[in-house]
This record gives C-alpha cells, structure tokens and sequence, in this order.
C-alpha cells in the first residue's frame, strides 16, 4: 500500500509487520502544524482497523523527533481555533494510547515542548546517548495539554514532572532513562527499534493487544481526570494570548503580568473567576 503524506514519511516494514511513522518537515525540526495534525490523525484512523500491523514506530526525519508547534502558525489562530487545536491533539495522543498496535517512539537526539506530549503516547520511548528534551511550554506561553503533566507524572513521577516543567529544563539521557522518561537508550551504532520489532514480531498477536489494553485500563481514570484538568488550565491561560508572543527573540514583546490574568479571564470569559 502507498501512503501519500506532505508532512509524514510513511513505510510498511513487512518482515516485522510493522509501519514507520516519520514527522518530515526537517527545515524545522519537525515541528507540528495544523496539516501533520490531519494527516496523524488518518494515519491512525486506518491503523485501528489494521490488526496485522504488529507495531509503529514514530520517529522524525533528519537527527530530531520533533520541536512542538509550528509557532508561526500559532501566531495567527484566534483564541478559539487554538483551543479547538489543543482538544484534537489531546485526542490524538488519547487515541495512541488507545490503538491495538505497540508504539515506539524513537526521539533521536531529542524533542520540545508539544514534541514531548507527542511522544508521551507512545508505549516505548527511545533515544540515543546524546538525547535531551527541553521541557519549555511556559518559556512559550501555554500551558501543557495533552499529558505534560497528568502522564508525564504517570511516567516519570510526580516530583520529577513539576521540577522539569516549571524549571523549563533541558533533560540529558541519562536523566530521561533514570527517570522512566526513557525506556532504552541507545548508540548511534545499535539498531534499538529493529530489536524491538523482532522481540514484538515473536509475541501472541491477541495477547498483546489485550495486555496494552489492560495496562490502559489500569491508568484510566487518572487518565481521563488530568486531560480534563489540563484542558481547564490549559484554556484558562490562553485568555492572555502569550502563545503570540516571543520575548526571548522579540524584546518589544512581554508575556503578561499575573495581575493582569483576572481581567483577561473577565473580559473574555465574564462568567469565569479565578
């Protein structure tokens, strides 16, 4: 089967029944628009319906996973097409969680902002020695939607979620693996996704889609409860429009003042208090 994409590089790997899934807009890091977006969710949608596809492995063309959000496009959307933007991507990492397939991310040398979100769908994370993940939402003016806090506290720890999130910090390898961020990390010489795939390939098909299920199943209240209260912060900040804005390469521009939230959240949302 031939897979059309302008923002995905798609391949059927039939000795290991599997398909790999490339971010291919490396003129920018891979980073995310409104038309990947689309195409995820497709691609997604007809794997729910592909049961011989063992696995996916999603990684990006070039030597990076993925920077987040294309910001240029962000910069135009209203307040109520971005949040109609975050509620899809939360569906779609939701939806990752959900597929029968086992998905491999393979971040490379590393991701960012929603790149990181993107990559908390998946079932195994991969990196190389010199990985690192730039946990920088704030430094961007959102607040994480799709599982920067509620799964990434599942994954790496509560304790260690806050302290990367609201110290924008850049997390090495070593890091990322000690901290369940990563599962394997690997050299730049090793083949770690092949390795995954044939260990994947030797598995009872239904066994383990049932086993994904039950390991779903297991965080999915907590899973449902903090996608909802992501939402609510999420949108909340978004009253300020900071997405907008670029401090760090545009001087003129300043993020807004906390004391100025109250009346962003009154004058455009008059039913909401803080």
């Amino acid at each position: 089967m031939n897979f059309n994409y302008n923002t995905l590089q798609v391949t059927l790997q039939k000795e290991t029944r599997s398909i790999n899934v490339a971010l291919n807009r490396p003129e920018n890091q891979n980073r995310i628009n409104i038309e990947m977006l689309f195409e995820l969710e497709g691609l997604f949608g007809w794997l729910t319906s592909h049961l011989e596809v063992n696995a996916v492995v999603l990684t990006g063309t070039g030597e990076f996973f993925s920077a987040g959000f294309d910001q240029d496009e962000l910069a135009i959307m209203s307040e109520e097409k971005m949040q109609k933007y975050m509620v899809r991507f939360q569906k779609l990492i939701s939806g990752m969680l959900c597929l029968p397939q086992t998905i491999i991310c393979d971040l490379k040398e590393g991701c960012s902002g929603m790149g990181m979100e993107l990559a908390l769908g998946a079932d195994i994370r991969l990196g190389r020695t010199t990985c690192k993940v730039s946990f920088d939402s704030l430094n961007k003016g959102w607040v994480p939607c799709a599982g920067g806090i509620g799964l990434l506290s599942l994954w790496s720890g509560h304790a260690t979620a806050r302290n990367w999130t609201m110290t924008s910090k850049t997390v090495s390898s070593e890091d990322l693996f000690n901290n369940s961020f990563l599962n394997e990390v690997y050299s730049t010489s090793e083949n770690a996704t092949d390795n995954a795939l044939q260990r994947i390939l030797a598995q009872a098909p239904v066994a383990r889609i049932q086993a994904k299920r039950a390991f779903l199943e297991a965080i999915m209240p907590e899973l449902t409860r903090s996608f909802e209260f992501e939402s609510i912060f999420s949108f909340s900040a978004m009253k300020t429009e900071d997405w907008k804005k670029n401090p760090t390469e545009n001087p003129d521009e300043s993020f807004t003042a906390a004391r100025e939230l109250a009346e962003a959240l009154k004058s455009k949302s008059p039913e909401m208090t803080v």
